[in-house]
């Protein structure tokens, strides 16, 4: 199995109502990213400008990990009124279901460690 069909599996699989925000997210991260990372090398640079963009870098990241928590909370109510609604459930079934519910947050808090570690390094950098 490739990394490419493993990543689309996981995408169609955590949703397409939160995977497809949470992938503009990544998009707009590395567009940050690299704006501030221009913006930085310049000799004119407005050093409060360059905080609030890195500022903003942290919270899509937060938000995006806050965010995938409660996709994943709304997943279990759901899971869990067809629980109760159906009579016999494997446990099988259970665990699978409990497995691909994890997909978001995982997700979440990848893009809030790579957020953090940005934010990080160019906080560090913006001190000097």
């Amino acid at each position: 199995m490739s990394v490419f069909s493993l990543l689309k599996e996981q995408f169609v699989n955590g949703g397409f109502m939160f995977m497809i925000p949470m992938m503009i997210m990544w998009i707009v991260l590395i567009f940050l990213t690299i704006k501030l990372a221009l913006s930085y090398r310049l000799e004119s640079r407005n050093v409060e400008k360059l905080k609030n963009q890195n500022s903003i870098i942290l919270f899509m990241g937060s938000f995006m990990f806050l965010g995938s928590i409660f996709y994943q909370t709304l997943g279990f109510y759901q899971a869990l009124s067809a629980i109760e609604v159906a009579s016999d459930i494997s446990p099988s079934l259970i665990m699978g279901g409990l497995k691909v519910s994890f997909i978001a947050p995982l997700h979440g808090c990848f893009f809030f460690l790579i957020s953090g570690i940005i934010w990080f390094v160019f906080r560090n950098l913006l001190r000097k």
